[in-house]
């Protein structure tokens, strides 16, 4: 008779996950099970009603997110993290910095980074309907805050039930005790290391008055002599006078981590993303660069478009888009963006007026509607998608989306979802098109943009 031999293998690592996987989803039905489980559930869907956040407004938000590159703004964030490990009797983190320069990258960065740790973050946004208002500020991070701990959400539902007025008609001073404060502070027993929380983009606010106040809020309590913060918060904004007069207070710079992105030289980083990405230009098109010698940009051209940028990352990704999406060849749209010196003025000048003069000699006159579909896209308080855009504008979707192809580098236009919404690659772009100093033929005119929209409304009434 043959031995008989008994394989004493360890099992595949395809059933050792099937096994991992089986354990994990019976203790997650047991725990789901559980009355206190259950009743945490019910607690946060009865806050979500009471609270009423926005949903799109955390870091955890879908679609389009800036991010820092790999390999960039280290020695920013390694500054950021030092004053999140140890940052003393100073609480609040102040990131600032021009238009552009990266400042929602790196706050979206942080907080992936720190996933476990950030209790609640908002990120403003220009023209994005409530996330550009202050309003839900505080609710919507109370909501997160209630998601994060269970403590938490206790406190926030208890103060509500005391105080049912709390989310309207209440200064922020006391909001932002009640339903952040008070509620994270509970929960500092099951700690390792504090909390964070992140508002970004504060200048994005619709109301500088009202952020003004915000701000004044936040720094009084701060400064109350024995008063101790239970989360590390970091603010980001440009340094725009209302906000730059409440962080230079006097009484509250000794609360205050300052952090200017113009003091950190982004040259090297800006270089090492645009030398990364027209790289990959280069090999994705190479049916088109089969003419064009190596190294591809070369150094000096590489300079000179870091240059061009002028430390801003918004500048270099928009320079990019261009040579890799604009018609004709990267090289010669290459050529084309080592003259663009002035900033993103003469990047939307020659994006728009191509687009414009492509758009104009369209043999059917039906789709010669580029002009009209951006003023409105610039005006509209909330990004439409492009199903949307059509029924504004009585037009087939896939009018609309033809007519904003030529603007891609621009613009973020869904690729296979009409009901995406088109978004503004940057806000500036708003900001360009509705000054006539910087846009001149290309200014939108607001005053009848506003009223070919009210027309428009009126006929789907």
């Amino acid at each position: 008779m043959l031995p008989i031999s008994i394989s004493m293998a360890a099992p595949s690592p395809l059933l050792e996950e099937i096994r991992i996987i089986s354990i994990l989803t019976r203790l997650a039905n047991l725990v789901r099970d559980h009355p206190i489980f259950e009743a945490h559930i019910h607690t946060l869907l009865d806050l979500h009603k009471l609270l009423a956040p926005i949903g799109d407004a955390s870091y955890t938000r879908r679609g389009p997110v800036a991010r820092c590159y790999p390999g960039t703004r280290l020695k920013v964030i390694a500054k950021i993290e030092n004053w999140i490990k140890d940052g003393g009797h100073r609480p609040i983190l102040w990131l600032n910095g021009p238009a552009g320069s990266g400042k929602s990258a790196i706050s979206q960065t942080i907080a992936e980074r720190y996933e476990p740790r950030i209790a609640a973050s908002f990120f403003f946004l220009r023209g994005a309907g409530l996330r550009s208002q202050i309003q839900q500020l505080i609710p919507t991070l109370a909501h997160q805050a209630s998601a994060y701990s269970s403590a938490a959400s206790e406190f926030i539902t208890e103060a509500l039930k005391l105080d049912p007025d709390l989310c309207r008609g209440k200064s922020f001073r006391h909001q932002w005790q009640k339903l952040l404060i008070t509620p994270i502070g509970v929960t500092r027993r099951c700690w390792i290391e504090k909390p964070i929380v992140v508002i970004d983009a504060l200048d994005e606010c619709n109301d500088k008055q009202s952020m003004s106040t915000f701000i004044e809020a936040i720094t009084t309590i701060c400064n109350k002599p024995g008063f101790w913060l239970p989360f590390r918060l970091i603010l980001t904004s440009r340094v725009e006078e209302h906000i730059q007069e409440q962080f230079n207070n006097p009484v509250t710079q000794s609360v205050i981590n300052y952090l200017s992105l113009q003091k950190f030289d982004a040259t090297e980083d800006i270089k090492l993303y645009l030398g990364t990405q027209l790289s990959e230009i280069y090999a994705i098109k190479k049916h088109l660069m089969m003419d064009v010698l190596l190294p591809w940009p070369s150094s000096s051209d590489l300079q000179q478009l870091s240059k061009n940028a002028a430390g801003s990352f918004i500048i270099a990704s928009t320079l990019v888009g261009f040579i890799q999406r604009e018609k004709g060849t990267p090289q010669n749209k290459l050529k084309v963006a080592l003259n663009m010196t002035d900033g993103l003025d003469p990047v939307y000048n020659q994006v728009i007026t191509e687009a414009l003069e492509a758009n104009k000699a369209l043999n059917q006159k039906e789709l010669q509607i580029l002009e009209l579909v951006l003023a409105v896209i610039i005006i509209l308080e909330k990004p439409f998608s492009i199903a949307a855009l059509g029924k504004l504008v009585n037009l087939e979707a896939s009018s609309i989306a033809y007519a904003l192809l030529g603007l891609q580098a621009i613009l973020l236009i869904p690729e296979n979802d009409y009901d995406e919404p088109v978004e503004l690659f940057h806000t500036s772009l708003r900001d360009y098109l509705c000054i006539k100093e910087r846009s001149r033929e290309l200014c939108i005119n607001l005053q009848q943009s506003h009223a070919t929209l009210a027309i428009e409304c009126l006929k789907l009434v």
